[in-house]
């Protein structure tokens, strides 16, 4: 089996190197398929091999190189990298690995002792749960909400999670998880005081290490069974296995070599018991140690008739447990966290529900309006159709009526030849109507010079009448376009600077600050046009005329121009 892998991790080196590091797509795949085979080798390739830029790629790179740290026993505690897998995998992606890159964000976090954080992650992951068979990855995700929990003092919430994580492991077939989840449930029903459910679990477990050669398993399961037996003050269990099991082979923690301290002082072997419990406090490392060897402390001190040193102990013990709860009760409980989130996710889900149905409602109302609006414009193109129908009908009819007429109009023109009397008499009248022609040009000449009024009167009747379509209306609003948009403007200030003392100049050189649409409508009410020709000219609504009229006074006035007085003056 070593050989094979080695073969395959020098095969699969040799790929990444000839595809210039980057792996394909294809060959990510196969190494998750390894990655329970050889994890080791999984890592090596993936180490020796270039992230990919962007895409699924990079995000199952990031997670296969997470989880193969991981079951290569490589604690990683700064979750840079898996961070990249969980964004991706946040919203799309198998459900698999969506499970697994939130499982091992939160083994990434549980390395760090974000304890709090890690669960968040983990609840995350048991979304997924449902979703996916693969029994063994969800066995992996229960244990370790099952140890957060033992972590956290809560036991019956332990005790679930670790038999549901049992429960996967037989499906999967790990035989060897069976028995740690096993040892843990074991833990959970010594820890809730409950010995006769848990002392023949740790039992079965530490048989099934023996048989199987297993150190880990022996170890743990004896550190527990000597708990277990000193805790219920079975002397005869408890020399047993420190009969049983050399010393080197027992567990070597603070609480077994108190456990063995407090044994021999039952039998009164002092130097025995006082080298154990000063080995045990050597090696003590945590607070829990401490409360647990001023207590072991308390009992060998109180065994071999030392009241002195046994006040002292059990004093420290009070102490430290204070302390100790003080600290606890300050955190907060990984319990209520994970109801938190379980429920902020079940709001999200309703609000995203709910929103749901309105957008479905809404494409249903968009849909029945859509198809009225189809239904309406069909029947007004039928009508346009038989209007245009009927329209065919009467040109024909008067085509053919007008082809009738045709003998009558040349016998009618044949009537209407002039007699010699009346063109001479229509001759006199042209001559006397010449005289009248030198008049009438001083009248249109008049009627120029009141096209201002005109345009004011024809611009208001615009204003009023600009929703009506007829040509008329169209025909003035180009004629009024052409003016504003024209030359018009210009000479129209060029009037205004000649006749009122160069007023638009001096305006732009005080007030350079004011926009150009500014200027044009000082320009139309300096030269007295009409709001309602000014909101035409510059397409306004009337109460905004109004508005900018009173805004631009106010500017005038509140600037340091010299000329503003005779700027107000002049204002209509």
């Amino acid at each position: 089996m070593k050989f094979r892998t080695v073969i395959y991790t020098l095969l699969l080196a040799t790929l990444c190197m000839g595809c210039g590091g980057h792996l394909s797509m294809h060959e990510l795949e196969h190494l998750e398929a390894r990655m329970n085979v050889a994890p080791d080798s999984v890592l090596a390739v993936l180490t020796a091999a270039d992230m990919p830029r962007c895409g699924e790629r990079r995000a199952l790179y990031a997670l296969l190189t997470v989880q193969a740290q991981d079951k290569s026993y490589v604690d990683v505690a700064d979750d840079s990298l898996i961070s990249v897998a969980t964004r991706y995998y946040d919203r799309k992606g198998l459900p698999l690995r969506r499970l697994q890159a939130f499982y091992y964000h939160g083994r990434v976090y549980a390395n760090a002792g974000l304890h709090h954080e890690a669960m968040t992650a983990y609840t995350r992951a048991e979304e997924f749960v449902n979703k996916v068979d693969a029994p063994y990855p969800v066995g992996l995700l229960y244990a370790q909400i099952g140890v957060l929990y033992g972590n956290d003092y809560d036991y019956p919430q332990a005790l679930e999670y670790i038999d549901n994580a049992l429960v996967h492991y037989e499906k999967s077939g790990k035989e060897r998880l069976q028995y740690i989840a096993k040892r843990n449930i074991g833990q959970c029903y010594l820890n809730m005081l409950q010995f006769p459910q848990a002392e023949p679990l740790l039992k079965e477990v530490l048989e099934w290490g023996e048989a199987h050669n297993d150190s880990y398993i022996i170890s743990s399961a004896l550190d527990l069974l000597l708990c277990l037996y000193d805790a219920t003050a079975n002397a005869e269990a408890l020399d047993s296995l420190i009969m049983r099991y050399p010393i080197d082979v027992l567990p070597q923690n603070a609480a077994t070599y108190g456990i063995i301290a407090h044994y021999y002082a039952l039998r009164e072997d002092k130097a025995v018991a006082e080298d154990a419990l000063d080995y045990a406090w050597n090696i003590c490392i945590a607070a829990e140690d401490s409360i647990m060897l001023w207590q072991k402390s308390y009992q060998v001190y109180k065994a071999l008739d030392s009241p002195y040193d046994a006040l002292h102990s059990h004093e420290q013990l009070l102490a430290h447990q204070d302390s100790v709860v003080r600290i606890t009760l300050q955190q907060p409980l990984i319990a209520s966290q994970r109801d938190h989130y379980e429920t902020r996710l079940k709001v999200e889900e309703l609000r995203n529900q709910q929103q749901r149905y309105l957008m479905r409602g809404a494409a249903v109302i968009v849909l029945m309006v859509a198809v009225a609006l189809g239904i309406y414009i069909r029947n007004c193109f039928r009508r346009k159709q038989e209007e245009l129908n009927e329209y065919m009908e009467l040109a024909e009819d008067l085509r053919h009526t007008l082809y009738n007429k045709e003998e009558s109009i040349g016998r009618i023109s044949e009537e209407l030849q002039l007699s010699h009397a009346q063109l001479d008499d229509l001759r006199e009248r042209v001559d006397a109507h010449e005289g009248s022609v030198a008049h009438m040009q001083t009248q249109i000449t008049e009627l120029f010079g009141t096209y201002s009024r005109l345009l004011n009167n024809l611009s208001e009747t615009y204003y009023e009448n600009q929703g009506s379509k007829s040509a008329i209306f169209k025909q003035l609003d180009k004629e009024i376009k052409r003016i504003s948009e024209g030359n018009m403007i210009t000479e129209l200030e060029a009037i205004l600077n000649t006749n009122l003392d160069n007023i638009m100049a001096r305006l732009r050189a005080e007030l350079p600050h004011l926009k150009e649409k500014d200027y044009t409508f000082l320009t139309y009410l300096y030269a007295r046009f009409s709001g309602k020709t000014i909101a035409t000219f510059m397409r306004l609504e009337r109460n905004h005329i109004y508005q900018i009229k009173y805004r631009l006074r106010d500017e005038i006035k509140a600037s340091d121009a010299p000329s503003k007085d005779f700027f107000l003056d002049s204002m209509p």
